[in-house]
């Protein structure tokens, strides 16, 4: 299905080990990028996760970011290192015996001082299965909104495409009057100059002529690539890069229809194709 690539997802759960939120931010990006910001408790974690984003998602530039708050039950332990206390209440009685050594200690300055307080880590081994099936939710709801816009986006562009062979049809119209009026236009100018017309030396200029302005193999493929895009819509895989591979090929042929039109309704026609190939084309640069 048609997802894309820019979504946002935020998923929280509550118990008695502490509080956990996943926040999944998406850009779009031309392969999948992940970048996991967590607990560095968390880290032994970070390749299962990774490996389940990577089942879930196949482009895009997506932030996973994890928060914990731990409750009494998961918080660290503070613990005293109670043999480097006694080694620095030592060398402070040391230090007082000197003459002119005035020295207070403080007990917050002792606890300040680097290792005398040790974080004891508890078990986390527990929290791995819940916080694990919270990203599985949190990455089902990315999912979903991705979808979502996904099917705007296809509304979007299927309407374009409708647009496209709007002035395919006003091309087609178009291209036998011009090959007239430029026949007329020869008549005229030779008359003008009081030259009978060469019927077959017109035929000759009017034959060179169609040959400059045949655009029909340019709208063939330009209606192929219209169908093909529509198809692709349709699908259920990951589409984005060949969609934009399908407007750079429109965008050639619209190109060579500009370059040949000397009519000024193909001319417009082809500026408008232009137009729209470049406004899907921005569309496309969000779908995964």
């Amino acid at each position: 299905m048609i997802a894309s690539m820019t979504a946002f997802a935020r998923q929280a759960i509550q118990k008695e080990w502490g509080q956990a939120i996943w926040e999944l931010r998406s850009v779009n990006h031309r392969y999948l990028e992940l970048s996991f910001k967590m607990p560095e408790n968390f880290r032994e974690w970070e390749v299962e996760w990774r490996n389940l984003a990577t089942k879930t998602l196949h482009r895009g530039k997506v932030e996973c970011h994890l928060s914990f708050f731990p409750s009494s039950q998961t918080a660290p332990l503070l613990q005293v290192n109670t043999g480097l206390v006694e080694q620095l209440l030592a060398s402070y009685h040391i230090v007082t015996q000197y003459p002119g050594v005035n020295a207070t200690l403080n007990a917050m300055e002792l606890l300040r001082w680097p290792e005398v307080l040790i974080a004891a880590t508890r078990d986390i081994s527990q929290l791995q299965e819940p916080l694990t099936q919270l990203l599985t939710v949190a990455l089902q709801n990315l999912t979903e909104v991705r979808q979502r816009e996904g099917q705007q986006l296809r509304h979007l562009l299927e309407d374009k495409l409708a647009q496209v062979m709007v002035q395919v049809a006003i091309v087609r119209e178009n291209l036998p009057l011009s090959l007239q009026a430029q026949k007329q236009k020869l008549i005229q100018k030779l008359e003008e100059v009081q030259i009978s017309a060469d019927p077959q030396r017109l035929e000759q200029e009017m034959v060179l002529y169609a040959q400059r302005i045949d655009v029909v193999e340019e709208m063939e493929r330009l209606v192929a690539h219209t169908q093909e895009v529509q198809r692709t819509l349709m699908g259920d895989e990951a589409m984005g890069r060949r969609l934009d591979f399908l407007m750079q090929e429109m965008n050639r042929e619209a190109n060579t229809l500009a370059a040949k039109a000397l009519d000024v309704n193909v001319r417009q026609a082809a500026i408008e194709l232009k137009v729209l190939i470049e406004q899907m084309r921005e569309q496309i640069q969000n779908i995964e």
